[in-house]
């Protein structure tokens, strides 16, 4: 077949002959990839790696502005006890020190339940909306040594001592802000990403890259899939449910409200001590694998395989799993471990990336051919991740399933991936944004992202927060460093839950994480019909949805 990049809208000289294997017979392939041989599938893959060529500088380039968003993201902290409250008290204890966005947004789900914990979640919520519109002063990014009010926005000289050396910038106090540095960084990112189109005339954008070829699911499908929850009428009715859990009205940040978990019992510094006691330096944590991995029903010669081939090492930033690509080389698990051990933020982020890491060990070094190692995309290892990370309560001993349990955790991935979905559709619709006008400043493009931000939420959240014009969804720092990534969770959402009813079904976690995740890379569908029977897709949450509903 012949494709001609100037029919599609994009400028391109040249035509490209392509293969019957190559990356734009994706349709064919999920059309007819049920009734290929494993051999078949590997083939199709190795096809893949060399569908197109990219110039050395042009994926320098591209690794480049990854690397400045990746370090941008990665320094973006706030210390908490220098951001005052809108009657100027100190509410967060000293030394807090809270990495945009993960950890603020922890920080919300936190102070559910603590005794002064709404007006925290009021002051950090207001921190993020300066955030994402460029009002945040740009002194007090990672600063200890000012003071601020982000209702008023007044910032001076701190009278407290909070760090442990002098740091940067501390005599100079101005009130300035960021000056769209945010979106400065994601343009560098864009303009970078964008040198790969000429490149990929079967998929000449890079959010044709994400879905058609990436993920394997087409960007209109994933889009109907979100704004199929978005739009459920399960939605006000587990809305209402949370007011009635509150006692008061939903504000714009009960969008992460975190009261359907078993942990609600326990609070922020209960948990924190009882991990920092627990796990004081990455070498605990790696020597409490096995018996974690027993407990989620590995047998002992599993749990042992597993966590002989995961290390565990210190992050700087929020943490991620690094798997290998050589079958003689470990997984490496990396979380934040501070001076006194790991926190219940890093302990919870260290058990969701312990998933990543089962899959990536399995679908590497189990798989029946290499090139068919990993899943289908990256939303998937999302998925079994989620798996993990729902158990973590369990695997410290402090909660242990019950039937009310399962239906709350049903209501929390529901309520989870009502609040993603929506970030999600922010970041594909700035994607599409950034397309039409390519030449934007920083400053148009952080007016843009406000402008989405608000618009969806106020067709989708709006309705049931009784509030309008709210920019919290164009916070996470992902938007920022990871080029389109966002929807993959909200796809692993309704993987996970898709999973989770059925290792319920089956009875142990382990023995089914294994068995799925050996199936490799191949189709997204094909994938999940061999795991649960049926492809992939929302009905199943909404299904479960309604029936806890009933429950409560």
């Amino acid at each position: 077949m012949r494709f001609s990049p100037a029919a599609s809208g994009f400028s391109n000289n040249s035509t490209v002959t392509c293969s019957r294997s190559c990356a734009s017979c994706a349709p064919r392939r999920l059309a007819n990839g049920g009734a290929w041989s494993r051999r078949q599938w590997a083939e199709a893959r190795l096809a893949d790696r060399f569908s197109r060529r990219v110039p050395a500088e042009v994926n320098l380039a591209i690794a480049e502005a990854r690397a400045q968003a990746d370090q941008y993201v990665a320094g973006y902290n706030i210390w908490m006890r220098h951001v005052l409250a809108e009657n100027g008290e100190r509410l967060f204890p000293p030394k807090m020190r809270l990495l945009s966005h993960w950890n603020l947004r922890d920080q919300i789900k936190a102070d559910y339940g603590e005794k002064d914990g709404l007006a925290r979640q009021r002051t950090v919520a207001r921190v993020m909306e300066s955030i994402v519109r460029q009002t945040i002063p740009k002194a007090v990014i990672d600063n200890p040594a000012v003071d601020w009010n982000p209702y008023t926005n007044e910032v001076r000289a701190s009278a407290e001592k909070d760090y442990d050396a002098v740091p940067r910038a501390a005599q100079a106090i101005s009130a300035a802000p960021e000056p769209d540095t945010r979106y400065a960084v994601l343009l560098d990112g864009f303009r970078a990403v964008r040198r790969m189109d000429p490149y990929a005339p079967t998929a000449p954008t890079h959010m044709a890259r994400m879905f058609d070829e990436a993920r394997e699911l087409p960007e209109e499908r994933v889009r109907g899939m979100f704004e199929q929850v978005l739009s459920s009428p399960l939605v006000p009715k587990v809305a209402a449910l949370i007011e009635r859990r509150l006692g008061r009205p939903l504000e714009p940040f009960d969008i992460w409200y975190s009261g359907f978990r078993p942990r609600g019992a326990y609070s922020e510094a209960q948990l924190d001590e009882i991990t920092r006691r627990k796990y004081p330096t990455p070498e605990a944590y790696r020597g409490d694998m096995p018996r974690m991995f027993e407990a989620l029903g590995f047998s002992p010669e599993r749990a042992r395989y597993l966590a002989a081939n995961i290390v565990v090492d210190p992050a700087r930033g929020s943490g991620h799993a690094w798997g290998s690509q050589l079958r003689s080389e470990p997984a490496h698990l990396r979380t934040r471990i501070g001076s006194g051990g790991m926190d219940f933020k890093g302990y919870n982020i260290a058990v969701h990336e312990m998933g990543h890491n089962v899959e990536q060990t399995f679908s590497l070094r189990n798989v029946d051919h290499w090139l068919l190692n990993g899943v289908p995309n990256t939303a998937f290892t999302e998925a079994i991740a989620f798996v993990f990370q729902a158990k973590d309560m369990e695997l410290l001993g402090l909660a242990s399933p019950a039937a009310e349990d399962e239906a709350l955790t049903t209501l929390n991935d529901f309520w989870a991936t009502y609040e993603i979905a929506g970030v999600a559709l922010v970041d594909m619709a700035v994607w599409r944004w950034m397309y039409g006008y390519p030449e934007a400043t920083p400053a148009e493009l952080k007016n843009a992202v406000i402008g989405i931000s608000s618009d969806i939420w106020n067709r989708y959240y709006a309705p049931v927060f009784r509030k309008r014009d709210v920019a919290l969804l164009g916070v996470y720092s992902h938007m920022i460093d990871s080029f389109l990534y966002l929807p993959d969770y909200p796809i692993g959402h309704l993987i996970a839950h898709q999973l989770e009813e059925h290792m319920r079904k089956a009875g142990k976690v382990g023995p089914e994480v294994e068995r799925i995740a050996r199936q490799g890379r191949i189709a997204p569908d094909l994938w999940m019909q061999g795991a649960t029977g049926a492809p992939v897709g929302p009905d199943a949450l909404l299904a479960a949805t309604a029936r806890a509903l009933e429950k409560m």
